[in-house]
């Protein structure tokens, strides 16, 4: 009889060893980069774990040699003891109802401590994707990647200062579940109540619903939110919907949820809320203001995609015309162009809206990050006037 063959030169084991190549590939890489850029212990700690982690089931394939079993076992040791001491230093979240910022989880959405976006400092997993979108993004280049770097640094080393806003957990997990083709539901978001000496605790606040763009509810926007309401008295609650696809089913729900979690708070008022978003988010604005136009004081649009043909519609021109609405963009801004922006600000002034506009000369589609101050004055001189 012919000798047996070995598992890893069978057909079953090559079939298997490929796939896991092939299905693992995306991890290696993602592990080596993290641990190239990464800023953070915790990162690293993730990078290595992975790094240490993947390997282990190929060797599986080589269980007879003595060898592929010590650096098994030396592998799960090392990537076990990274992973146990990463998720030491995660986030773990318990929602204080009296905390002046808060994340709320609803609709049987929860925290998960251990999650991979959870685990990874948000900071990094910035700085990763920025690398990212400047190999697949035309209209972001290694220059302004590198800008935009150098400003989100800045902003989550305040986060990481700030004793209100350094335990909220990382909200990005909505956006990554979107990516892999699950639906995202609505029921969380973050929220923020002013608290300042010589204001009246028991006044009601106007607030603004603020609707993140593309990539997510990031946590550097509460930062600047965050800075905006401590000057101006004014409440923040900011819905997370996946990766920000608000036409896609459940967006207006979750703008609604947002909404009505405004009404029904005993400090803020109900009745003076804004409906603001930054790029994708702009397009929540004109779904949500559309749908509900008696329910929101003015509209905010920031570096803004604004769909012309629901600009158009009768439904949004019954609703808003003759009303306020501000938007804020970059002549420099690829993404969504001061030419495009231009042709919606156009439809909305042909329904005779009382409407703002800011074309900043000098900056680009993360105007937010690169110019906040100055657009602080400008929203926060555009609520008085409402």
């Amino acid at each position: 009889m012919g000798r047996k063959p070995e598992v890893e030169s069978s057909a079953l084991g090559c079939i298997l060893s490929g796939t896991w190549t092939l299905a693992s590939l995306p991890f290696w890489l993602g592990a080596i980069g993290l641990l190239v850029v990464s800023t953070t212990t915790a990162s690293k700690l993730f990078a290595i774990a992975l790094i240490c982690l993947l390997p282990v089931p190929l060797n599986f394939l080589h269980w007879r040699s003595i060898r592929r079993k010590i650096i098994s076992v030396l592998l799960l040791l090392a990537g076990s003891i990274s992973l146990f001491l990463c998720a030491r230093q995660a986030t773990g979240y318990v929602d204080d109802p009296e905390a002046a910022a808060r994340v709320i989880y609803q609709n049987d959405n929860r925290h998960f401590s251990c999650s991979p976006a959870n685990l990874v400092p948000e900071i990094d997993q910035y700085i990763l994707g920025s690398y990212l979108l400047a190999l697949i993004d035309p209209n972001l280049g290694w220059r302004q990647a590198a800008e935009l770097r150098e400003n989100v640094r800045t902003i989550y080393d305040d986060l990481a200062k700030d004793a209100e806003l350094a335990t909220l957990p990382c909200l990005l997990g909505s956006a990554y579940r979107e990516m892999i083709g699950l639906k995202p539901k609505p029921g969380i978001q973050f929220v923020y109540l002013p608290e300042r000496s010589g204001w009246d605790p028991l006044e009601k606040k106007p607030a603004i619903v603020f609707l993140h763009g593309g990539l997510g509810n990031f946590q550097g926007y509460w930062v600047l939110w965050k800075r905006f309401a401590d000057a101006n008295g004014v409440a923040i609650v900011a819905p997370t919907f996946g990766g920000g696809n608000w036409s896609g089913d459940g967006g207006l729900e979750a703008i609604e949820q947002a909404r009505e979690f405004c009404v029904n708070h005993p400090r803020i008022d109900g009745d003076n809320l804004v409906l603001a978003g930054i790029a994708n988010g702009g397009t929540g604005v004109i779904l949500g203001g559309r749908a509900t136009p008696e329910k929101w004081r003015g509209l905010l649009f920031l570096s803004p995609v604004i769909k012309g043909n629901i600009v158009e519609s009768d439904a949004f021109a019954n609703g808003w015309g003759g009303r306020k609405a501000l938007i804020i963009t970059g002549e420099r801004d690829k993404h969504t162009t001061s030419d495009y922006v231009r042709k919606a600000a156009a439809g909305m002034k042909e329904i005779k809206m009382e409407l703002k506009e800011h074309y900043l000369p000098d900056r680009d589609h993360f105007l937010i990050y690169s110019d906040w101050p100055r657009l602080q004055t400008l929203i926060g001189k555009w609520l008085k006037s409402l």
